[in-house]
C-alpha cells in the first residue's frame, strides 16, 4: 500500500487482498486533492505511473473511478461522450476500458475527491445501474458523498481482517447512495415511467398464479406492448412473463420445502397447467426436480438446519 498525505491532499493505493476477492469489492485507490488556479494537473509528484497521463493521449483504466468535484470547474471527455462540462457539485464516473481524459479549468482549478474500485459484486452493481453514456451525476457530490469517500480514503490503509470488510461495506454504501440519488433526481418523465412499471409489477404479483393478458396490462399503463416489455425488463431485470414465472417458482419452492402438499397440487396452486410443465420449468430454473428439491429440504430438516433450502432459483434476464 502506498499512501501520501498533506493538508491539501491524500492519496492511497492498495494491492488486492484475499478479503477483497471474498467480498467481491476492492478499493484500489482513494483520496482527495485541492488544485488551485494554475496548478499542474495531474500532480506528478505523488501518483504512481498508471494514474498519470498526457492530455494529448488520454488514458484507460481497468477499474471504475468516482470523482466528486466540490470546487471549481473543468471538462471531461470520453470515448462515448466527446465533451462534457464539469461544475462544482458534480460527480463523474470513469468506466473500465473506456478511454477518457479530464482536467480542471486553469482559471478556477478544482477540488476533487476520488475512489477507484473493482470486484465482481461491484461490477455487477455498476453494470446494472450506470452506463458510459451518462457518466456525470449532476449535484451528486453532496456532503454525505464526499464524507464517505474521504472516510474510505482514510481507512483504506488498514487491510486487517477486522477493518477491511468495513471499507468494502462503505464502498457498497457509496454505490448504493449514488443509485438512490439518480432515482430521486430522475426527470419527471423517468419517474412517471418507473411509476407505471412498478404499478404493473404490483399487478403481476397480485395475479401471479392466474393467466395475465400482458398486452392489456401494457395498454392499461398507456404503453405499447413492445415498449412495455422492453422497459419492464430494463427496470425489473426480467421480461413480464419471465417475472411472473419467477414468482411462481419461488412460491412453489416454499411449498415444497414447508408443506406436504402433493407436487401436482403445488403445480396447480402456483398457476401451472399441469405437473409435467411445472416440473420442466422448475428444473430449468432451480437446477433440480421438484422431488429432489423436497428430498434435499427434508434431509436438511433431519440434520437440524433452521432454514432448509433446495437451492437458488436461477435468474434469467
Amino acid at each position: 500500500m502506498k499512501k501520501r498525505a498533506s493538508r491539501n491532499y491524500l492519496t492511497a493505493y492498495n494491492p488486492p487482498g484475499r478479503d477483497a476477492l471474498t467480498w467481491g469489492v476492492r478499493v484500489l485507490d482513494a483520496g482527495y486533492e485541492a488544485f488551485p488556479p494554475g496548478k499542474t494537473y495531474p500532480a506528478w509528484d505523488h501518483h504512481p505511473a498508471p494514474y498519470l497521463y498526457a492530455w494529448e493521449k488520454g488514458r484507460v483504466f481497468s477499474e471504475y473511478q468516482f470523482l466528486a468535484i466540490t470546487r471549481g470547474r473543468g471538462i471531461l471527455e470520453t470515448a462515448t461522450c466527446p465533451h462534457l462540462d464539469i461544475q462544482a457539485g458534480d460527480l463523474f464516473i470513469l468506466f473500465p476500458g473506456e478511454w477518457h481524459r479530464f482536467r480542471p479549468d486553469p482559471q478556477t482549478g478544482w477540488d476533487e475527491n476520488f475512489v477507484g474500485f473493482d470486484g465482481d459484486y461491484a461490477r455487477h452493481l455498476m453494470q446494472s445501474f450506470f452506463t458510459p453514456g451518462e457518466p456525470i451525476l449532476r449535484g451528486a457530490a453532496t456532503a454525505e458523498t464526499v464524507s464517505l469517500i474521504r472516510k474510505i480514503a482514510l481507512q483504506s490503509d488498514d487491510t486487517s481482517p477486522e477493518t477491511a470488510p468495513l471499507v468494502f461495506a462503505d464502498m457498497i454504501t457509496l454505490i448504493t447512495r449514488l443509485v438512490l440519488f439518480t432515482r430521486v433526481h430522475a426527470s419527471s418523465e423517468r419517474r412517471t415511467v418507473r411509476f407505471k412499471i412498478n404499478a404493473a409489477r404490483e399487478q403481476i404479483l397480485a395475479q401471479a398464479f392466474q393467466k395475465i393478458d400482458f398486452r392489456q396490462l401494457a395498454s392499461s399503463q398507456g404503453m405499447s406492448y413492445t415498449v412495455f416489455r422492453r422497459t419492464f425488463q430494463k427496470e425489473i431485470g426480467h421480461a413480464p412473463l419471465e417475472y411472473q414465472i419467477e414468482v411462481r417458482i419461488s412460491r412453489a419452492r416454499v411449498l415444497l420445502e414447508q408443506t406436504d402438499l402433493p407436487i401436482s397440487a403445488i403445480a396447480l396452486q402456483t398457476g401451472f397447467a399441469n405437473v409435467f410443465y411445472f416440473s420442466k420449468m422448475f428444473t430449468k430454473r432451480a437446477g433440480q426436480t421438484p422431488t429432489a428439491c423436497r428430498l434435499a429440504a427434508g434431509a436438511r430438516k433431519a440434520h437440524g438446519a433452521k432454514t432448509p433450502s433446495c437451492g437458488p432459483v436461477r435468474r434469467k434476464g
